[in-house]
C-alpha cells in the first residue's frame, strides 16, 4: 500500500495542500564550472553528500520501527536535478502544515547553507497533487512564480496565499507577538515574508545556549561566496543579501552574539570610491 497521503482516493485527485518549491542557487554555474576546472567528480560527490543529508531533515520523522502503525505519510516530496517539490494535503485550517513545513524546510536550507549551498525557493496554499509521476495545481504554479520572480535571493518566501493563511494563524494568539511564528518569519525590506533559517541556530538555546560554531561556519561560507564572486554583480548581490540577513539575525539576539560572529562589513557595505585616487 502507498504511503503517499495523495493516494487516498480511487484516482489521482487535487488537494488543498501546503506547497514548497525551493531550488539551489548557482545549481547550472556549478557544473560548468566543476567541467572546467575537471573538477566534476569531487563536485558530485560533495552535492551528494550534502543533499543526503539536509534530505534527512525533509524525510517523514517516524520511527522505521512504527511506520506501520501510520498508513500514510503528512506529505509527499519529489526532487528532479536541483529542484525540490513538497506537498502536506491540509486536514483542517493549515496551522499544522505549515509549521512542520517551516521546522523541515528551515532546517534543510540552514543544513545545505553550512555547506555552501544556498536554496531559493516558495512556500504557498492551495490546490496541489504530488507522486512520483505528477507534480500538478495551481499550488504548484503559485509556489513557482513565488521562487522564480519574488524570491530573488537565497530565501524561501512565503506567496501571498500562505502569507494570508499565517494571518488568519495569527489571530488565534491574545497577543500575536507571542506566537510562535514570529521566531520562524520575518517580514523583508520589500514586504516579502521569508523563513528565518537561521533560528536554527537557536533551537537549543534553553538547554545548552546557541550553536556558536554553526553560526560561525554560516558566516566563514557567506564570505566565501563574497569574495568568490565579487566580479559578477548579479550573484555577488544575492550573497550580499545573505550577509545583511546574517548580520540582522545577530543584532537581532545580541545578548548572545558578538561583532566577532558576524559577516565582515567591508564585503558588502562599501561606499563608493573615486575612479583616481
Amino acid at each position: 500500500m502507498s504511503r503517499n497521503p495523495y493516494h487516498s482516493a480511487a484516482e489521482p485527485s487535487l488537494k488543498r495542500s501546503v506547497f514548497v518549491f525551493m531550488d539551489l542557487l548557482g545549481y547550472s554555474d556549478l557544473m560548468i564550472q566543476s567541467e572546467k576546472n575537471g573538477t566534476q567528480q569531487a563536485t558530485l560527490l560533495s552535492l551528494h553528500r550534502t543533499l543526503s543529508k539536509g534530505r534527512k531533515w525533509l524525510n517523514d520523522d517516524t520511527p522505521e520501527e512504527l511506520q506501520f502503525l501510520v498508513k500514510t505519510d503528512r506529505y509527499a516530496l519529489k526532487a528532479f536535478t536541483d529542484n525540490i517539490v513538497i506537498g502536506w494535503p491540509v486536514r483542517d485550517d493549515a496551522e499544522s502544515e505549515l509549521g512542520d513545513a517551516f521546522f523541515k524546510i528551515g532546517a534543510f536550507q540552514f543544513q545545505m547553507a553550512l555547506e555552501g549551498y544556498f536554496v531559493r525557493g516558495a512556500i504557498s496554499v492551495g490546490e496541489a497533487y504530488v507522486d512520483e509521476i505528477a507534480v500538478f495545481g495551481g499550488a504548484l504554479m503559485d509556489a513557482y512564480r513565488g521562487e522564480s520572480t519574488q524570491a530573488r535571493d537565497p530565501r524561501i518566501i512565503l506567496t501571498k496565499s500562505a502569507v494570508e493563511v499565517t494571518k488568519g494563524h495569527l489571530k488565534y494568539y491574545g497577543d500575536p507577538k507571542s506566537a510562535p511564528h514570529v521566531r520562524e518569519v520575518v517580514c523583508d525590506v520589500d514586504g516579502q515574508w521569508f523563513l528565518k533559517y537561521l533560528e536554527c541556530v537557536l533551537w537549543a538555546e534553553d538547554e545548552q545556549g546557541p550553536f556558536f560554531d554553526d553560526l560561525l561556519r554560516h558566516k566563514a561560507e557567506v564570505e566565501k561566496k563574497l569574495l568568490e564572486h565579487k566580479a559578477n554583480p548579479p550573484i555577488w548581490s544575492k550573497y550580499a543579501w545573505v550577509a545583511a540577513y546574517h548580520n540582522y539575525f545577530c543584532d537581532l539576539h545580541s545578548h548572545h552574539f558578538g561583532d566577532e560572529h558576524k559577516v565582515e562589513a567591508d564585503l558588502f557595505r562599501e561606499s563608493p570610491r573615486l575612479i583616481v585616487d
